[in-house]
């Protein structure tokens, strides 16, 4: 898909040239591999019990040491404390510990940093600045921590955690070493640095009793003085002065913005400042004539007069031709001039012909080597220049080639012949009919529905006349759509179930096999049907579930629509999960006679035989159900099991699907499961309808655990996984591990 999500923050290595990392908020972190311009990612390997930690709080490399990179992982700090990964081969292989403070990848402030830092004179000693509790340290490249007393010695308890922010502490901002050596100068001196600062929000500020946003030490971090900010920085954001981030220019001179919120997205008033040490000169001011909005990402290069100075300009929304993404100057920040516009437009960066975007441009980065390559980050991931100073309107590209984020809540396979291969819903990014595997969807109904993304939740297509697709999401409020032409256009549905204000991520559609009745699932509520796309509903006579319904339509009898009560987590032993057929069309369901423990939506699943009818699988979190009567009788396989306890998520069955036969076989199609097989949870392969398993994924595509799953009905053995965006094995049955991902999403979307 390309993209698809935040990357709040890239990573240059300052003596190596072309090597450089992303990280983003919830889905891998990346290096770039020059040789074939396409980015690496690096976390495909992590499994299910570390899907929590794909996103990355902050990334640091050893100056000195082109192999050695570090990050800190846990999407959020109410997670727990976070774990510091360390990698002596640019990120191929990881080993972690446990961190003593919680770290969050996900929370608001994301951008701000970097957190993580080495020493550039002595790199086995590293710094972080943490959300909750202070400045840490560590002599041993990251084995150890210990907290920086000399600065603050104070915790928040999980109450302040709860409350600073939003529920979002910044605490300490960063570390910056002021080095006495150029950036291109990095030597193991064995010699630590002295003089380092480092940033305070203002809730940990306020907490700890500290007087001051900015903090230098000349002592390796013994001691701390707090270094009074400018007067009208306070004056014009008051008690809420936020600065995330600080640059070093070659000649000791420190770049400071001044923000009025943690981001992403910081919105005006914001203000830089340079400051020698001794002086603060303003070099630029929101509101000012030359730029509206916050100050973002910032990045410096070269030295004195002539100090080229970038920075992104944050929280506005919209592509007016007023609208500033990124400003510039080459004479230290005394002149500047918008430089995020497009060349060949003369207007400003249109997101979707490729050129740009506007919003969160929370960080950006000049490259060490070369000061014309500049990169900026956003919602949708990374923009890139190479001409940043040497053209008046430098020409940027969607800089996302390898990345994945797309967070997929959807995928439904049509039968053979359809005029398009897959349908899918994700969450920030609405819905998409693929018509190829290697381009770009077009195909969407997005802008029909707000014009700048939303979850698209479910997506089905009528069997029998599969170029009629209905969906459903949150966009705003609950929407749902249709289209009668394979997704070539789009019509909103007249009206919505009266209990479907905000559906949520687990509300889903079903499509009859003759598309004349759309069942809507909608979570927490019974589920309606309308018989006339979408112009009424009508409730249908199922029970409010626990928590949501699976629901899948017979794709050969347009009568039978087939639903699953979940039953909620398995932390509510009283639910009990039920499975209920309708022989109308969806307008009246009776319930089976067995039931099942509880277990939540992310490891159950539903699936249907597209080439039998009746022929039901259902995987309810430890074991794999299969009814070839519509759900009057039921079959438990075996083979799969839960390891451990419920909450480590290692589960004997997750999701199921069915796809294409294998040539020649007798069986009528191949059986594909999330689960747990001999102790090894992974992707799984039957031909002989569960008798027997193959596993179809290698320990270094995990991607934190697949979540969904489709079969393909055309191609025997091809499967499209929810993992990093969706991933499929390329032409059908592979050797273990061939997945990729679709790709070149740059001409549209997120």
């Amino acid at each position: 898909m390309g993209g698809g999500g935040y990357v709040p923050g890239i990573i240059y290595h300052p003596t190596v040239p072309n090597l450089r990392y992303a990280r983003t908020d919830v889905m891998g972190v990346y290096r770039w591999d020059h040789a074939k311009s396409i980015w690496t990612a690096l976390t495909d390997h992590f499994g299910r019990p570390d899907g929590g930690h794909q996103g990355a709080e902050s990334m640091a490399v050893d100056p000195t040491d082109p192999n050695r990179v570090y990050m800190t992982t846990s999407m959020a700090v109410q997670y727990g404390n976070g774990r510091f990964y360390y990698s002596s081969d640019q990120g191929r292989t990881w080993d972690h510990v446990t961190l003593p403070f919680p770290v969050g990848s996900n929370n608001q402030g994301r951008a701000i940093g970097e957190r993580l830092m080495v020493d550039p004179n002595q790199p086995t000693t590293l710094f972080y600045a943490s959300r909750t509790a202070g400045l840490w340290k560590s002599a041993d490249r990251g084995l150890n921590w210990s907290q920086v007393t000399s600065l603050s010695s104070f915790v928040m308890n999980n109450t302040q955690r709860d409350s600073a922010n939003g529920g979002s502490p910044v605490g300490v901002e960063f570390v910056v070493f002021d080095v006495t050596v150029p950036t291109s100068g990095f030597t193991a001196s064995g010699s630590a640095t002295q003089t380092i600062y480092v940033g305070v929000a203002p809730d940990y500020k306020n907490l700890a009793g500290l007087t001051h946003y900015l903090y230098k030490s000349t002592n390796g971090g013994t001691s701390w003085t707090g270094v009074p900010i400018p007067a009208a920085a306070t004056t014009a954001l008051g008690a809420d002065v936020y600065i995330p981030h600080l640059a070093r220019a070659g000649d000791g001179v420190l770049y400071i913005p001044f923000a009025s919120s943690s981001g992403p997205g910081s919105s005006a008033p914001s203000m830089l400042y340079k400051f020698d040490g001794t002086t603060w000169t303003k070099l630029i001011a929101s509101g000012e004539g030359q730029y509206y909005g916050g100050i973002g990402g910032l990045s410096v290069h070269g030295s004195g007069a002539s100090t080229k100075v970038v920075f992104g300009v944050s929280g506005t929304w919209g592509d007016e031709g007023w609208i500033q993404i990124a400003m510039r100057s080459s004479n230290g920040g005394a002149t500047w001039q918008e430089f995020g516009r497009s060349g060949d437009t003369g207007g400003s960066l249109n997101y979707h012909d490729g050129t740009g975007y506007w919003g969160w441009v929370d960080d950006l980065d000049i490259d060490p080597f070369n000061p014309d390559n500049v990169s900026y980050v956003l919602g949708g991931g990374i923009m890139s220049t190479t001409e940043a100073f040497s053209a008046a309107l430098p020409r940027w590209k969607y800089d996302v080639e390898g990345i994945e984020e797309m967070v997929n809540l959807a995928m439904a396979a049509p039968p053979p012949g359809a005029p398009y291969v897959l349908a899918s819903g994700h969450g920030d990014t609405g819905m998409f009919v693929h018509t190829s595997l290697t381009t770009s969807p077009t195909r969407s109904p997005t802008a029909q529905l707000s014009g700048s993304g939303g979850n698209g939740t479910g997506i089905d297509m009528a069997w029998n006349t599969p170029s009629f697709i209905a969906a459903v999401g949150t966009f705003g409020t609950s929407k749902g759509v249709y289209s009668t032409d394979a997704g070539l256009t789009w019509t909103i549905f007249p009206s919505v179930p009266p209990v479907a204000t905000s559906t949520g991520d687990e509300s889903k559609v079903a499509v009859t096999a003759n598309g004349a009745n759309i069942i809507w699932a909608i979570k927490g509520e019974v589920p309606y049907y309308s018989t006339n796309r979408g112009v009424s509903w009508t409730a249908t006579n199922l029970p409010k579930p626990a928590v949501a319904y699976h629901i899948a339509a017979d794709r050969k009898n347009p009568l039978k629509v087939y639903a699953y009560d979940h039953g909620g987590n398995w932390w509510y032993p009283s639910n009990s999960a039920r499975f209920y057929t309708s022989t109308d069309g969806g307008r009246t369901f009776a319930s089976s006679a067995r039931t099942w423990a509880p277990n939540g939506n992310g490891v159950t699943g539903l699936a249907v035989n597209p080439f039998v009818e009746g022929d039901v699988w259902l995987a309810d979190a430890n074991n794999l159900w299969r009814s070839v009567d519509s759900g009057i009788t039921w079959t438990m396989l075996t083979g799969m099991a839960t390891v451990g306890v419920e909450y480590t998520n290692v589960h004997g069955a997750i999701k199921v699907a069915l796809g294409a036969p294998a040539p020649g076989s007798v069986h009528s199609a191949t059986v594909y499961l999330i689960g747990t097989i001999n102790g090894v949870e992974a992707v799984y392969q039957s031909v002989d309808m569960g008798a027997s398993w193959s596993r179809i994924v290698d320990d270094q595509h995990r991607y934190g655990g697949v979540n969904g799953i489709a079969a393909d009905t055309s191609v025997f053995g091809r499967v499209y996984l929810r993992g990093r965006g969706i991933n499929y094995n390329a032409s059908g049955p592979q050797p273990a591990g061939r997945f990729r991902r679709p790709h070149d999403f740059a001409n549209g979307g997120t």
